[in-house]
């Protein structure tokens, strides 16, 4: 205790200082590995398990599934972006993914962040590690610095601040742009409470930088939740009685600001969100999503559903995982006692409302068809959650830390009662689970887990009741101790650390791509081509281009399609990629330009036609002749709708190298069908600007198979002329006879007016932050039209309502299922039963058979007609929700396009056959002796007295608490 001692006089001489250093120092500390020369925070292993990278691994891959984003998109888009700027130029579109994608206008891409900025800087390892380390540096001192606003002491502040920068929510996401929007949480909190104090011009530039900040972070849906819960905080500290109307003017005119400094991101941002993938899915239906009641239980041991490829509970760590520590735990029902005080209310309805959603609460799937909620996703809320847990056990401790003289009895009764709380689920949970094979090879084992967890606990509870019994500090400084031990050491190993060998070697197959494709397109596992300079048709960005997706899709994974099934859409929610996978089985192959195919060492090949071209040590690459060229001179052309463009193009109605499909348009102009002689030719392959020199001996249509987007403009000869959509997804120009050079240039729309008014934006800011002019002069200048979207219509509720009777059966029953009439409507419609959180789309017969080809359950059913089916041999045992699916008679189920209604949803549990398990019976004894131990300890062990008052450490904040001075 003597170290702890001197640390206690350290900290009584500059408490805030020594713990913002404090919690700044400890991610360098715990990522010192990855800091290291030559070393990288990067989970580049998944890259390694396919070829042609397998061929290279420099060792054994030890790849987390979990973190395949990472390696296949986040880190690649990293050492892209800081490569292209390094050559002078601006990466506006990328033409190596999805037959061409805008790049700049995807948000997730964080072009105009400074933590972005400053992977331009640095090599490419510091590059992939120094941000993620800079997260976790920066989001503990900004959770100290709020909560020290809430007028909470020195060491439940640090014991706060630890807990939310080292959660395993902020490490588990760290290398997605997501987790950035997290550490802006306790900034935007703390800067309204400065806000609500006083009203001054610094505060409104600081507060709308922060908000212009979480949105420029790279993850719209997740700065949405932030600045939704920042608005709610607003109202609730709201100065109501004194003086209102400034606070309002104040933090209306920090939003106004904040959309103007965005507006270079977001107004080129909205062109690519309302034609992606993720807004038509989303805006027609979202399955619900919850992480379930059961993954509450991370928060005791946060390993206990596994990690990676031994995760057992259907959600991957970062969802499932919300642990913050045994310290702030253990400190959370005492914040219980602080309930006068203003800020303890909102934080605990905040909590609560957060976990009813993230938990699946019943009746709040009704969320997922509020207005904007559909379109983001319901399993990204846990911030939402860690974040206010971290300040009501704060608040918990600090009621500690401010108690008086014998004012002790009732919080060492509700630690103790706690303790035995915790220490029954947990014990409680570990016997139902131990002994199951699902666990068997889980490490660390459930028992070690419990184990340490216990330990962890008591020790805990024990410096807690010490504290509580003679309020000397040192006992909140073995308390935070114990914080940051309980979570450094998933902080500190969750994350791979590789060296430089492991960063996107290139090997001899990619380098014969890049000598011989010649821009042609090649499917390959994962989505790294563009670094490499290879065009893929596939992709993975989080949003994808809708019409790609349609033409070439659909999204997932692709894995059903392996197993001989088709996907699943039901379950997608659109930010799925657009599987190579599914890409290399297209009935659009050729059309998109797939020339060559990567396939493994003995691969053979994938359909008829192909020819082999390369076969090395680490791959086998195939060469498909049929391939159409990306440019080509079509002789005839006709108008279409969608629909039927996708009809024509699935069953191969058209010979695309003749005829191209256009869209929008009445009768098509300008071929006559008679050219014989016709050629296109690249002769300029940047990814802004293409040239195609084309000629034809009458009139027809230049075809472009890359995707078509809004920006595009096109230059024949010099003039400009307009391009249609052509084959659904793609470019065509009218062509006269002749020789033509067709020059297409991309700009992205909004950006040069959003570039405009973020400058102006900024430098209003600039104004407010150093000069003095008057509020209202500076508020006059800025006057900023957004351009806005307009949401597609949700799908309206199903006139069928599927209901399963009983709800819960026995594997291998019988059970019945019910299609009921819920409103009337005219027509009639085929119902399709599907297995709905699934990969694989498989379909209820009317036999009570399942099987992989779409079966309607019934075909041609008027609203009013009620169905029955038996379901036999149902299984397998678990948690099922099923989905009816109703379209037009003749509809396809998995195209989204032939939907007219939401799904309607049954779920069921089927139990498993009770079977003989064997318990570990010794080991379970042990367990609840140390359990019992443990709570005996805590319950009727004797703590010390309070000492003399000159011994107690006195609050040196010099902020009053909120109750004192605040309505």
């Amino acid at each position: 205790m003597r170290l702890i001692g001197r640390f206690v006089e350290i900290g009584r001489a500059r408490p805030d200082r020594t713990a913002v250093v404090i919690l700044a120092l400890v991610p360098f500390l715990l990522f010192s590995p990855a800091l290291l020369p030559g070393r990288a925070l990067t989970p580049v292993d998944q890259l390694f398990l396919v070829a042609p990278w397998s061929a290279i691994a420099p060792d054994t891959p030890r790849a987390n599934p979990a973190l395949a984003d990472v390696a296949q998109v986040f880190h690649p888009w990293t050492l892209y972006t800081a490569r292209e700027i390094r050559s002078g130029h601006l990466p506006l579109w990328n033409p190596y993914a999805y037959t061409g994608v805008p790049f700049l206008s995807n948000p997730q891409t964080a072009l105009f962040s400074p933590l972005t900025w400053l992977t331009w800087l640095l090599p490419p390892t510091l590059a992939l590690t120094l941000p993620q380390v800079l997260k976790v540096a920066v989001a503990g001192p900004a959770m100290y610095w709020f909560l020290r606003t809430l007028a909470i002491s020195p060491l439940p502040a640090f014991i706060g601040g630890a807990g939310f920068m080292l959660s395993t929510t902020l490490i588990a996401w760290l290398p997605w742009t997501y987790s950035t929007t997290m550490v802006f949480l306790p900034i935007l909190f703390g800067l309204v409470e400065r806000l609500a104090e006083r009203v001054d011009r610094r505060r409104v530039a600081l507060l709308a930088l922060a908000l212009a900040g979480d949105v420029l972070s790279g993850y719209p849906p997740s700065a949405f939740h932030g600045v939704l819960a920042t608005l709610a905080w607003a109202l609730v500290r709201m100065p109501w009685r004194t003086r209102p109307l400034p606070f309002v003017v104040g933090f209306g005119a920090a939003g106004v600001l904040a959309a103007g400094v965005a507006a270079v991101q977001m107004l080129p941002a909205l062109d690519y969100m309302r034609d992606s993938a993720v807004f038509f899915y989303r805006s027609q239906w979202t399955p619900p999503l919850a992480a379930g009641a059961r993954s509450a239980l991370t928060a005791l041991m946060p390993y206990f559903y596994g990690a990676g490829r031994q995760t057992w509970s259907g959600w991957q760590f970062g969802i499932m995982s919300t642990y913050v520590g045994v310290v702030l735990l253990l400190g959370l029902p005492l914040a219980l006692l602080t309930w006068r005080r203003p800020a303890t209310r909102p934080l605990f309805l905040m909590a609560a409302a957060v976990a009813a959603v993230h938990y699946g609460a019943p009746g709040v799937e009704a969320l997922a068809d509020a207005p904007g909620m559909a379109l983001v996703n319901k399993l990204r809320l846990m911030p939402l959650l860690v974040f206010p847990i971290c300040v009501l056990g704060a608040l918990g401790l600090d009621a500690v830390a401010r108690r008086s003289a014998g004012a002790a009895t009732r919080p060492i009764l509700v630690v103790r009662l706690w303790f035995v709380a915790l220490v029954a689920v947990g014990l409680a949970a570990v016997a139902r689970m131990i002994g199951d094979p699902v666990v068997a090879g889980l490490k660390p084992s459930l028992v070690t887990q419990y184990v340490a967890f216990l330990a962890g606990l008591t020790l805990a509870a024990v410096l807690l009741l010490c504290w509580l019994g003679d309020g000397r500090a040192r006992w909140g400084v073995a308390l935070a101790a114990v914080q940051v031990t309980s979570l450094a050491p998933v902080a500190a190993t969750y994350l791979p650390v590789r060296d430089a060998r492991w960063l996107y070697p290139t090997p001899p197959a990619v380098t014969w791509l890049q000598r011989h494709a010649d821009g042609a397109r090649a499917v390959m596992a994962d989505h790294v081509g563009f670094l490499y300079g290879i065009r893929q048709a596939s992709g993975y960005d989080g949003l994808t281009p809708r019409r790609i997706e349609q033409t070439a899709g659909p999204i997932g994974s692709g894995n059903a399609r392996l197993a001989g099934f088709l996907e699943n859409v039901a379950a997608l929610h659109g930010s799925e990629p657009l599987a190579p996978l599914s890409v290399l089985f297209s009935p659009v192959r050729e059309l998109v330009g797939i020339r060559f195919i990567v396939l493994g060492r003995h691969a053979e090949p994938p359909g008829p036609g192909l020819r082999l071209a390369y076969d090395g040590a680490d791959a086998r690459i195939f060469e498909n002749p049929a391939a159409l060229p990306r440019a080509f001179v079509a002789r005839r052309a006709r108008c279409v709708d969608d629909r039927t463009a996708l009809r024509l193009l699935r069953t191969h109605a058209v010979d695309l190298s003749t005829e191209v499909l256009l869209a929008d348009c009445a009768a098509p102009l300008g071929a006559s069908g008679t050219a014989e002689r016709t050629e296109a030719r690249l002769a300029v392959d940047d990814a802004e600007r293409v040239v195609v020199t084309a000629s034809s001996d009458a009139p027809a249509w230049l075809v472009l198979t890359d995707t078509w987007f809004p920006g595009w403009t096109a230059r024949l000869d010099g003039a400009e002329v307009p391009i249609t959509r052509a084959n659904h997804a793609f470019r065509a120009v009218a062509l006269p006879a002749g020789r033509h050079d067709v020059e297409f240039v991309f700009r992205p729309r909004g950006l040069r007016t959003g570039a405009v008014v973020t400058l102006v934006s900024l430098g209003v800011l600039a104004a407010l932050l150093v000069w003095r002019p008057r509020a209202a002069a500076l508020l006059a200048v800025v006057s900023v039209v957004l351009g806005s979207t307009v949401a597609e219509a949700a799908l309206p509720r199903s006139p069928f309502e599927l209901t399963v009777g009983p709800a819960t059966f026995l594997s291998g029953s019988d059970t019945t299922l019910t299609v009921r009439p819920r409103a009337r409507v005219e027509g009639r419609w085929d119902l399709y039963l599907v297995w709905l959180y699934s990969e694989r789309a498989v379909f209820l017969a009317p036999d009570g058979a399942w099987g992989a080809r779409p079966t309607p359950l019934r075909a041609g059913v008027a609203a009013g007609e009620t169905v029955t089916v038996t379901w036999k041999n149902a299984g397998p045992a678990g948690e099922a929700t099923l989905a009816l699916l109703t379209v037009e008679p003749g509809g396809d189920p998995l195209e989204r396009l032939d939907w007219r209604f939401r799904p309607s949803l049954a779920t069921v549990t089927i139990t498993a056959p009770p079977m003989p398990r064997p318990l570990p019976y010794g080991t379970l004894t042990v367990l609840l002796l140390a359990s019992l131990g443990a709570v005996g300890l805590v319950l009727w062990a004797r703590w010390p007295t309070p000492p003399r008052a000159a011994e107690q450490m006195p609050s040196r904040s010099p902020r009053p608490l909120p109750a004192d001075s605040r309505p």
